[in-house]
């Protein structure tokens, strides 16, 4: 007879299975070029090992370097043209000479030169590999520390995974975006380092303070923002495990490395000015037009005031208030509304459960919130809308929400089984709805309609795998991975306790 654990085993390596195939799905959902500033990143890539026959040779300046015309120009045949299909006439092998890349060090570097092991001239075949790389060290990732950590402490990473990342979340991680390692570390950094910290063995803290170290060095080495995030995860990891000893402060040392880490990336990379900034948003994504930004431009404290009202639109773009890609793939209107609706029911829920120190942490993180985008958008005298896009700050709510559902003693949170099947059922539909409606932008173009996505098709990919097939397979594949979520936090015969019984050991000694 199969045992429980062999059982439990079995469905958390199912659930993984699934989850890639949810997010492979994604990462062929879009074509080359489909991701925010995109030009940008991929010819960084392509450049991120130096220079290399075929791939990228010196420019005509010092700044620039030759690099295929795909890399650059695939994005303006379709980009916020959202009526346009993404059917494009480009040869790979003619190149270009472009100072569209990170060939000054506005970013960190770790990010490109990963990903550059995997560019090969065949463009579209290396923009695939590299997004189901990232697809698959996400999973990887996840599902790892979440076998690490003990009962009560996977909580956070299970139920922000499914209330944050659809549909901006589940759009970048497969993608050729630096953004993808940056959710990442919003995710997992603080989680694991929380792990280590309470870990009751020595193999455990080992493998979960290495874990710790390598996402925060992804995490910090992709961009200047990331690496600020990256430190105030390992910071509140500290306040949150806090203790007056030796053994503490040695486990500490740790977090402090992590800190230095972020602090490193950060000073080293051109965004600590502000520069790689307005390196990609020239020529760049923008949620507005220029028209629009330049009548509510606005200056000194009346700008502040209206940029504050305007911020939760930011927050909740990455449920879907912004468009996909270059904010050109618009989402209706049930995709937002059913996610804002089960982030903000978690964040609230998890709110039953609070003590001084997880207070402190979620006062840094929401001001954090406030403070940074309203301090980038002033000092460049710009609205919400430009500049700032829900992607830099969705890592910085990853780890708000994470925060917020911290300290209960189950990993259901004592929501029932109606509660749970109710949210993972919202949060099915509504990235199943995102998937189509992006498929749809670029096979066909918006002005486009109908249900079959096979019909009348301008722009796919060379595969026997038609868009219904991908359609259909990557909303079961990510709805199957949910149910494998729901199943493994309800396993037969246990049910959620009372309220006053959901604090976990280390929040009640908080507490006293």
């Amino acid at each position: 007879m199969v045992s429980r654990r062999t059982r439990r085993i079995v469905l958390a390596v199912l659930t993984a299975v699934f989850a890639f195939a949810g997010l492979g799905a994604w990462a062929i959902a879009s074509p080359v070029g489909a991701a925010p500033d995109d030009d940008y990143h991929l010819a960084s890539i392509w450049c991120g090992l130096g220079d290399r026959e075929g791939l990228c040779a010196p420019g005509d300046q010092p700044n620039e370097r030759v690099v295929s015309e795909r890399l650059i120009e695939s994005s303006g045949c379709f980009a916020q043209q959202s009526e346009k299909s993404a059917q494009c006439a480009l040869d790979d092998s003619r190149m270009i000479s472009t100072e569209r890349g990170n060939f000054v060090g506005a970013y960190p570097p770790v990010f490109y030169a990963v990903m550059s092991v995997f560019a090969t001239p065949d463009i579209a075949v290396s923009t695939v590999v590299m997004r189901l790389v990232n697809a698959g060290l996400f999973v990887g990732a996840v599902f790892s520390v979440l076998a690490l950590l003990r009962p009560g402490q996977r909580g956070p990473i299970i139920w922000t995974s499914v209330v944050a990342l659809v549909p901006l979340g589940v759009f970048i991680i497969p993608s050729v975006n630096p953004s993808s390692w940056a959710l990442l570390a919003g995710l997992l950094v603080w989680v694991a380092n929380y792990g280590y910290f309470t870990a009751t063995t020595l193999p455990r803290r080992i493998a979960l303070g290495a874990i710790t170290v390598v996402i925060a060095v992804m995490g910090a080495g992709t961009r200047g923002d990331s690496a600020v995030f990256v430190a105030f995860a390992a910071l509140a990891a500290m306040i949150l495990t806090f203790e007056k000893n030796r053994v503490w402060l040695k486990k500490a040392i740790l977090s402090f490395a992590v800190i230095v880490i972020g602090a490193f990336f950060f000073l080293a990379s051109g965004q600590s000015t502000g520069a790689a900034v307005a390196t990609v948003t020239q020529g760049g994504a923008t949620a507005v037009s220029a028209d629009e930004l330049g009548a509510a431009t606005e200056s000194g404290m009346g700008l502040v005031f209206s940029n504050l009202l305007d911020l939760p639109w930011l927050w909740t773009g990455g449920t879907g208030t912004w468009g996909l890609g270059w904010f050109d793939t618009p989402l209706v209107k049930s995709v937002w509304v059913l996610m804002i609706g089960v982030l903000f029911a978690i964040v609230l829920w998890g709110l039953r459960v609070t003590s001084m120190r997880k207070g402190i942490v979620l006062i840094l993180a929401f001001s954090a919130l406030v403070v940074i985008p309203l301090y980038v958008l002033h000092g460049e005298g710009a609205r919400v809308g430009d500049w700032v896009q829900p992607r830099y700050m969705l890592p910085l709510l990853i780890i708000l929400i994470g925060l917020a559902i911290y300290g209960f003693a189950h990993d259901h949170l004592g929501l029932s089984r109606l509660q749970a099947g109710v949210l993972f059922a919202a949060v099915a539909l509504a990235n199943s709805l995102s998937l189509r409606n992006n498929m749809r932008r670029y096979i066909t173009g918006t002005d486009v309609g109908g249900f079959n996505l096979n019909h009348n098709m301008e722009w796919w990919w060379d595969i026997p795998v038609s868009p219904m097939l991908v359609w259909f397979g990557g909303s079961g594949a990510f709805a199957l991975t949910l149910l494998g979520a729901w199943l493994w936090l309800y396993p037969k015969g246990v049910r959620p306790v009372p309220a006053q019984e959901e604090i976990s050991p280390e929040l009640r000694r908080s507490i006293r």
